[in-house]
């Protein structure tokens, strides 16, 4: 819990103040989390640490649940909104996994720009740093 309180700490901070030239909203901090996440759940399994990676990964969703409810989605539409956020997570876990896993750089940089920044063309800095940030958040853990 400790971990997943830090991370969202940090990524609502990478966020704020228009840092990475995209509108602060759900959709960045979303983003920007799962970002985070994937980075942190492929060092987990890395080390052997499987069920503590499930648990942060769940541990994300519930999270998410709650941003939902404080911004006024009802029961009635928390399933479905729900269901769509996993399916979103999963491709864009699954789309930086990949490239962690084979060592591939300039796929990473197209997955975040594409993800992140709207399509940005991965060679920007802001792509590139935001990046760097988290690698550097995930070699602390």
């Amino acid at each position: 819990m400790a971990l997943h309180d830090r991370m969202v700490a940090v990524a609502l901070g990478w966020t704020a103040g228009d840092r990475l030239e995209v509108t602060d909203d759900f959709p960045l901090r979303f983003d920007v989390m799962i970002l985070l996440v994937a980075g942190v759940v492929h060092r987990l399994h890395h080390r052997g640490e499987v069920e503590a990676a499930q648990a942060l990964w769940d541990m994300t969703f519930e999270g998410l649940e709650e941003s939902l409810r404080q911004r006024g989605v009802t029961d009635l539409s928390m399933a479905r909104r729900m269901k769509k956020l996993v399916r979103q997570a999963t491709g864009r876990r699954d789309a930086y996994l990949a490239p962690w896993d084979a060592g591939d750089g300039s796929a990473l940089r197209q997955a975040v720009a594409r993800n992140v920044f709207n399509g940005a063309d991965p060679e920007e800095e802001r792509v590139s740093g935001l990046i760097a940030a988290v690698e550097g958040f995930v070699a602390g853990v």
